[in-house]
């Protein structure tokens, strides 16, 4: 009875395991290549979203086929391979639902909601959605950041005034060679801080990324309360200083 438990069909070990370095090679090799067949931005996200589950999909239904193949000639491997099963069904269903639980309890909390501006570790912006999973905070600059509620368990959040948030806008000029750098950037951030638009907070950044027979280049970092006068404040320095 004991022999009969553990022995095994060589042939079916073989079989099974080069039918599983074969799918491997197959999901590698899709999960590269598939998303290149479309040139639509959205649905090759929505391939790469959806791709994983495909793949935990297929090896879930090999190992139940091997479980039921090895139970009759081999019960150490079925219950194995079922073990293997139950643990990878438990890890996925952890890592699904985990954010949904740490989502509910955050929203019970209700010290947060759309449009409010926090700074979580070194990211500051504007809740724009609290969704079941995600929590997404927009920046200074317009990046949509994307935290899972868990990642928030251990964080400490802290709720900005509206007044206090300062948003960001960056573009560059072509200067000529009139005065020095340091001279020129003096110049341009006097001119900045005169604007009525321009942040008192956080004085504006300067930076000068090359230079030629033929001028300067800067890289110009305005700070503002408002999104709408950054044109105006670009507009501003351009006439005077861009050539």
């Amino acid at each position: 009875m004991e022999n009969d438990f553990l022995t095994f069909s060589n042939f079916e070990l073989l079989f099974f395991s080069g039918l599983a370095l074969l799918m491997f090679v197959v999901l590698f090799i899709s999960k590269r290549f598939i998303p290149y067949l479309t040139k639509s931005e959205s649905k090759k996200n929505l391939i790469k979203q959806y791709i994983a589950i495909f793949e935990v999909g297929i090896w879930s239904i090999f190992i139940i086929i091997c479980i039921q193949q090895f139970s009759d000639s081999n019960k150490l491997y079925s219950w194995g391979l079922f073990l293997l099963l139950m643990l990878s069904a438990f890890w996925i269903l952890w890592f699904s639902i985990k954010d949904f639980i740490a989502g509910a309890l955050f929203k019970m909390n209700q010290d947060f909601k759309e449009k409010d501006i926090i700074q979580v570790n070194n990211f500051e912006g504007k809740i724009i959605e609290m969704s079941n999973r995600l929590f997404k905070i927009e920046s200074d600059s317009g990046e949509i950041i994307y935290i899972p509620y868990s990642k928030l368990s251990n964080q400490t959040i802290i709720k900005v005034h509206p007044g206090e948030m300062v948003l960001s806008h960056a573009f560059t000029i072509k200067s000529n060679k009139s005065d020095k750098a340091e001279t020129k950037i003096d110049k341009i951030r006097f001119e900045i801080l005169s604007l009525p638009w321009a942040s008192i907070k956080r004085p504006p950044k300067v930076e000068i990324i090359h230079e030629d027979e033929s001028g300067y280049i800067f890289e110009i970092k305005l700070y503002s309360l408002e999104k709408q006068y950054f044109f105006k404040m670009e507009q501003e320095i351009r006439k005077k200083f861009d050539v």
